[in-house]
């Protein structure tokens, strides 16, 4: 995971105010009530199953952008078992299969 504030990637803590909410649903606006209770933070390395070409875009500070989406695995015990990472907030580009769209199953 990366955090594109240079203050949160500089520490060695998880201060709430650097961790990164996940997303339940890829298609819905990324906002507070779209996310998940884990939060990651920079460098947490995340098991990623797949990924979804065509979701919401995001834009990260520096201006770039993506519609796509890695379905990552939260800790055991989650609820729910997995969340939506926007690819702006990883440098890992890893050739993944694709998961099916969310509202349509395919």
């Amino acid at each position: 995971m990366f955090n594109a504030e240079k203050g949160c990637q500089e520490r060695a803590d998880r201060d709430p105010q650097c961790g990164l909410g996940l997303a339940i649903d890829p298609m819905r606006q990324y906002t507070a009530d779209n996310v998940v209770l884990s939060r990651v933070w920079h460098g947490d390395v995340l098991a990623v199953d797949c990924q979804l070409p065509n979701g919401r875009v995001v834009i990260d500070e520096a201006d770039p952008q993506s519609t796509r989406w890695f379905n990552v695995r939260l800790p055991p015990g989650s609820t729910p078992p997995t969340a939506w990472l926007p690819v702006v907030r990883t440098k890992d580009r890893p050739a993944l299969q694709g998961c099916a769209h969310p509202a349509t199953g395919r």
